[in-house]
């Protein structure tokens, strides 16, 4: 099966290449660059909008605004975040956009309710990101129910994540 998995992702690969405008791999091992780290002046930008969890993928094939077919496979250690950008050659840049999406949104008057907001969600192993003092996860009954019983306030706001929800690992250690 392994061997079929490969196989089938070369042949991915190969019909990726035959679409490609003058003979060039358009097959993206690294993020180039942010876009908010490029001219954008001085390039023909091309754009995909992925759903937040599609930035968790480390292989991926995505459709532009421009209906140009890319293949992304990043190396170790690469991330992709709204924002990213790869260079397709000097003059055009493929730009990924992230989907907005609904979300329970909760900003914790202080820090007694922030631990005890942590600790409730931390019980239902959902994947979260907290930025800017503020809690967010997917929409979810359960979840919703909890902090309504809790008397936590949240509300349901469509946001645009820059990096995909996690799951908090006690575990890693990063430097």
């Amino acid at each position: 099966r392994f061997y079929h998995f490969i196989r089938l992702l070369y042949e991915s690969d190969a019909r990726l290449l035959k679409c490609n405008r003058k003979g060039k791999s358009m097959i993206f091992t690294k993020v180039d660059a942010l876009v908010k780290d490029i001219d954008v002046d001085k390039y023909h930008i091309e754009t995909v909008i992925l759903s937040s969890d599609d930035l968790n993928k480390k292989i991926i094939r995505v459709k532009s605004d421009h209906g140009n077919e890319f293949g992304i496979r990043l190396d170790k250690g690469q991330k992709l975040q709204n924002g990213s950008a790869f260079f397709i050659d000097d003059h055009h840049v493929l730009a990924i956009g992230v989907e907005s999406q609904d979300l329970i949104v909760i900003s914790p008057k202080d820090m007694d309710e922030m631990g005890i907001t942590a600790h409730i969600l931390g019980n239902t192993h959902k994947p979260i990101e907290v930025k800017d003092a503020k809690i967010y996860l997917e929409v979810d009954p359960v979840v919703e129910q909890v902090l309504t019983q809790k008397e936590i306030a949240y509300t349901i706001e469509e946001v645009v994540l820059d990096k995909p929800l996690r799951h908090v690992n006690l575990t890693a250690h990063e430097h």
